[in-house]
């Protein structure tokens, strides 16, 4: 079986296929090199874990009402 081309796949469509293949680790990689390479990245430190967990369930909370 062909694997497809990581590099052109979105990183939706890798997180698809990871999941389907989760102990693939060359598309792991691929969505870990695609997700570092996005712009404005906002890291947080274990400090400001309460807002990370408050930003998750704004995230939640906006799905549900759309």
């Amino acid at each position: 079986m062909t694997k497809p081309n990581f590099a052109l796949m979105s990183k939706s469509d890798l997180k698809v296929y990871l999941l389907e293949h989760r102990n693939d680790a060359e598309v792991f990689h691929a969505l870990m090199d695609k997700i570092a390479s996005e712009p404005n990245q906002k890291f947080y430190t274990v400090e400001e874990v309460g807002k990370l967990e408050e930003l998750i369930e704004d995230k939640r909370r906006f799905k549900r009402n759309s």
